[in-house]
């Protein structure tokens, strides 16, 4: 009775791994019951490795879908070229960037970047890097950044594109990151986007003296002494971040 009961549990213990490491849509269904120990012997490290195998998968995908969304936050759109601009991968921001842009007739600047880029890769030095400008029709121009990526066989170019017009100062992350107030935290981001202090208390409805009241606290919490390295410490920490709040 004891042998029978523990040959069932083990049974039902290998059906459930071959549950998990299969699933039950594109694999036959496994009558664990008319299996002998000889079978489960046999079948056991193939369950083992699938399980493995799929553990890394999920890992892999994890791994994926974190650098999408990290490049999602950041407003950029990503492409993996090859040395004849093909497409190797793309985001979906880099995939209508491609198709508007680059499928059909692709600067001459940009192909010479991408090139250059990718003949870096078998140089002694360090990989090439490149800037440039890709003009839009009644849009402000779009910032490309491409460097080597050498992972690739052969090796690629990795391009990412920003639309700097789309780039803006949050002010919950100057909240966040300076400790500052709600009223702080929207003077340090109106003065980095170009406003005065005149414009500023204009459009918030209050007086010059108090603009430069919540500076002051601003000045002080940022450890700066000017508007100037408020505004380049504010344009450093969040030159990143794509638009969050308005």
């Amino acid at each position: 009775m004891g042998t029978a009961t523990a040959s069932a549990d083990v049974g039902e213990l290998i059906a459930a791994l071959y549950e998990t490491a299969c699933g039950t849509d594109d694999w036959p269904q496994l009558d664990s019951t008319a299996l002998n120990s000889r079978q489960w012997q046999e079948l056991l490290p193939h369950l083992q490795r699938a399980l493995c195998l799929q553990q890394r998968l999920r890992e892999a995908q994890l791994a994926s879908r974190c650098a999408l969304a990290a490049l999602d936050a950041m407003g950029a759109a990503v492409l993996v070229l090859d040395a004849g601009l093909g497409l190797r991968f793309a985001t979906p921001a880099g995939h209508a960037l491609h198709a508007a842009q680059l499928a059909h007739t692709a600067p001459p600047a940009l192909v010479r970047a991408v090139r250059l880029v990718i003949a870096s890769a078998g140089a002694s030095g360090p990989s090439q890097c490149q800037s440039l400008r890709l003009m839009r029709k009644q849009q402000t121009p779009l910032a490309l950044t491409i460097t080597l990526l050498a992972a690739c066989q052969p090796p690629c170019a990795l391009l990412i594109a920003r639309d700097p017009a789309q780039a803006s100062t949050s002010a919950t992350a100057l909240r966040q990151l300076f400790d500052l107030t709600q009223a702080e935290a929207l003077v340090g981001k109106e003065l980095a986007q170009g406003a005065t202090i005149e414009e500023i208390a204009a459009r918030g409805g209050i007086s010059v003296n108090t603009v430069k009241t919540h500076l002051h606290h601003t000045y002080l919490k940022t450890d700066t002494r000017r508007q100037g390295e408020l505004i380049a410490l504010i344009h450093g920490a969040t030159a990143h971040l794509a638009v969050l709040d308005a």
